[in-house]
């Protein structure tokens, strides 16, 4: 799924209802139509497997106002949304008393969040904290925004939305939770400060705050929450915090030793490594690519991805991005190495999970290594791999960890799935270019051009958007005509 995903495993379509509503089928985004199919769709897929009344759905199409053809045009929708939306025709069945859209196991978001959610609470309830930020984190990632955010002014629908986006709420609580409970407390400050804007009369993130600010040190910033959370819910509400809201500020007034305990039950007591680099500021398209990775890396085995593709078409740039967006679901740590500079990695590998007795033999090595990963959520990313025989013997036998790899070629390595990488769309390489050069949106024929003499290679755009944007005052159509003879392009893109 886009910006975060949950697990999907051999499903070929994808219903999405948690951010904007969407169907995807073999990575393509199907066009779903006017605002009416897209309500339809949406009153759908939240009672699937139910037939859902006529009158309901002429409801949520029309409120309060349909017309005299309400119900003609209601079988209009229908059989325009069986048109587009993979086996139509069997999916969605209208009867005498409404429709019904049928489903199959792992295709809506909603399914794969909630099962996600409850091995989640269930690990939280248990105080397993490294298990429930896991997996609280995997079912956060299929989360894209709000649940049916561009739908969200449909009055109709707001009861069938409501209970989804307040689930979806209190499990990010969960996941904060969690984290809280894994010492995460100065990485959390942040993402609370975040949500506590968003959401100014939760009281529980203001709870998690106050905790995190007091753990990092700031006494100040700790009570400075709790007195702006009493006077926004006395002024909007007319009411007092919770008896537990207040228990806790009094805790932080006595300086009670008890606010800085936290209960982990990591494997060791070594800090969690965090190695990724930083992202691709200008990281552009790649929706499927991005989906399918997720979907590989958060499972409860060991996993191996390699995406393989020509030099340029922006291998290294997908797995960081990848690699960041899966990174909650791996909360004991995210290694990096690039194997362009590397040797010995096993050994590598065991120094960045902090163990200083590493044994000299590759072989001990890679034992000792699958023996510190085993039962550990651990992310590790490889990047430029030429030689599969290094890496097979690298991650164990059981686990949540997950191994991502970049390579030129196809590797052979057992089990692991490959991504062929190829170049960007046309619209993709445009929206590159103008986050590259924003002056190219004011000249959208000429950062056309540009973007089809680049052939759709991030590097190549990249190039090009580092001259636009040192050469502020020459237009886009002097790089496109200096582009467009072929035998003069490696010579024109070249900067620095």
């Amino acid at each position: 799924m886009s910006a975060a995903t949950a697990r999907i495993t051999g499903v070929s379509v994808e219903f999405r209802v948690l951010g904007r509503i969407e169907v995807r089928a073999r990575g393509t985004s199907v066009v779903l139509g006017s605002l009416k199919q897209r309500l339809l769709l949406a009153t759908l897929l939240l009672n699937p497997g139910r037939t859902v009344p006529i009158r309901r759905l002429v409801r949520a199409l029309w409120a309060e106002e349909p017309p005299m053809s309400a119900v003609a045009n209601l079988r209009t929708y229908a059989n325009r949304l069986r048109q587009v939306l993979p086996d139509g025709a069997q999916r969605l069945s209208g009867r005498q008393a409404g429709y019904e859209l049928t489903l199959r196991p792992g295709e809506l978001d909603l399914h794969l969040f909630t099962e996600r959610a409850d091995a989640g609470r269930a690990a939280l309830s248990r105080c397993d904290h490294a298990t429930a930020a896991r997996h609280l984190g995997e079912a956060l990632s299929a989360c894209r925004g709000p649940v049916l955010e561009d739908l969200a002014d449909c009055d109709a629908l707001a009861a069938s939305i409501a209970p989804v986006e307040e689930l979806r709420l209190a499990v990010t609580e969960d996941h904060f939770d969690a984290r809280l409970g894994l010492d995460e407390h100065r990485e959390l400050i942040t993402p609370l400060r975040e949500f506590v804007a968003e959401h100014p009369l939760r009281e529980r993130p203001r709870a998690h705050l106050v905790t995190a600010l007091y753990r990092s040190g700031d006494l100040a910033g700790a009570l400075a929450v709790y007195t702006d959370y009493r006077r926004v819910i006395a002024d909007r509400l007319g009411l007092e915090p919770s008896p537990e809201l207040v228990k806790l500020h009094q805790a932080v007034l006595d300086r009670d030793p008890g606010l800085t305990a936290a209960v982990t039950v990591r494997a060791s007591s070594f800090p969690a490594p965090k190695e990724l680099p930083a992202p691709c500021r200008s990281f552009a398209g790649r929706g499927p690519e991005v989906a399918r990775l997720q979907a590989l890396l958060a499972q409860d085995a060991p996993a191996v991805a390699v995406v393989h593709g020509p030099c340029g078409v922006g291998k290294s740039a997908l797995a960081l991005e990848v690699a960041h967006r899966v990174a909650p679901v791996f909360p004991d740590g995210q290694l990096y190495i690039d194997l362009r500079q590397a040797t010995r990695v096993p050994h590598r590998l065991l120094r960045h999970l902090g163990v200083s007795d590493v044994p000299n033999a590759i072989d001990e090595a890679a034992a000792l290594l699958r023996s510190r990963l085993a039962d550990r959520a651990v992310l590790v990313v490889l990047d430029g791999a030429t030689d599969p025989a290094p890496l097979r013997d690298l991650l164990p036998a059981t686990g949540p960890c997950a191994l991502l790899i970049t390579s030129r070629a196809p590797l052979l390595l057992d089990g692991a799935e490959h991504l062929l990488l190829g170049p960007l769309s046309d619209v993709d390489g445009l929206e590159l270019l103008t986050r590259l050069a924003p002056r190219a949106a004011s000249e959208p024929a000429a950062a056309a051009q540009i973007v089809q003499c680049c052939h759709g290679i991030p590097l190549a755009l990249h190039i090009a958007g580092a001259i636009l944007a040192h050469r502020p005052t020459r237009p886009l159509a002097r790089l496109a005509r200096r582009l467009a003879p072929a035998w003069r392009r490696l010579a024109e893109l070249s900067f620095g």
